[in-house]
């Protein structure tokens, strides 16, 4: 009995660690990576990302009930215009512009998603869209 406690332990414990990272945390695991960045496209009508991108960074927030998908990455002047041109949410939308920043507001989102923001600064382009 006492050697099935601790072949269990462990494994419960591991599992649970997966179950929180998978769930709570800002984490985003490998196979999830691609899954989060097109759902943050859709929910957001935005275009494929550019292909010449570097710097890139995808984060989620939220619970089971939420879900906030952050993707930040850089690319150069013309793919970021492109980029907007080709986005249907984008393209006709006219940003807030904050210092050197142009923000767009993507309200209601796209898949009855709630939407979020689109910001860039310069060569830099940092997407939040969320569905509650």
């Amino acid at each position: 009995m006492k050697n099935t406690i601790k072949i269990i332990s462990p494994i419960l414990f591991l599992l649970m660690i997966f179950v929180y990272l998978n769930y709570f945390s800002s984490y985003v695991f490998p196979w999830q990576k691609e899954d989060a960045i097109q759902t943050t496209l859709n929910w957001g009508g935005l275009a494929k990302l550019p292909n010449n991108i570097e710097n890139l960074k995808v984060q989620k927030e939220g619970t089971l009930f939420t879900r906030t998908f952050i993707i930040e990455f850089s690319t150069n002047k013309n793919e970021v215009e492109n980029w907007i041109a080709n986005s249907k949410r984008l393209k006709s939308n006219i940003p807030k512009l904050r210092r050197k920043n142009k923000i767009y507001d993507v309200y209601p989102g796209e898949n009855e998603s709630f939407g979020g923001t689109v910001k860039i600064e310069g060569n830099n382009v940092s997407i939040k869209m969320s569905w509650s």
